[in-house]
């Protein structure tokens, strides 16, 4: 199958412009052109743009990345160095997954605290005027 520019950047989830930004600086080496000059991509290009924005999505630089694309097209003799590649981007990704995990137990604690004020039409013991007022009580107390 071929694709327009378009139709590419939308079955990769990117812009026009985007696509042809990697085009441009080679990050898609087997990219065809028709008569008129237009990009026609292939089933093989939409895999490259799919690599691309996976990294990109992951945090690779753009650096990184054309050095990882020029690895794939040299073969089979920089696949060590490919395995590295992916190996580093895969711990990373597992460290940001886990950091977004945390993240996502403390606004499930905030989503559950405030579904129980809205629930009991009670005031938020969090707002900085009630914690105000929590430690003045508390003060006096001691």
């Amino acid at each position: 199958m071929s694709y327009s520019v378009h139709e590419a950047a939308h079955k990769v989830g990117l812009t026009p412009y985007a696509v042809r930004y990697y085009d441009d600086n080679g990050m898609l080496p087997y990219v065809k052109r028709d008569a008129n000059n237009n990009r026609i991509f292939n089933d093989i290009d939409l895999e490259w743009l799919q690599i691309i924005v996976c990294l990109r999505e992951t945090g690779m630089p753009l650096k990184e990345i054309q050095h990882y694309l020029t690895l794939v097209q040299q073969g089979k003799q920089t696949v060590p160095e490919r395995y590295q590649i992916m190996l580093k981007q895969q711990r990373k990704t597992l460290r940001e997954i886990t950091e977004l995990k945390q993240h996502l137990r403390t606004i499930n604690r905030k989503v559950s605290h405030y579904a129980e004020i809205l629930a009991n039409d009670e005031p938020d013991s969090y707002e900085p005027t009630n914690l105000q007022n929590m430690e003045q009580n508390r003060v006096e107390e001691l």
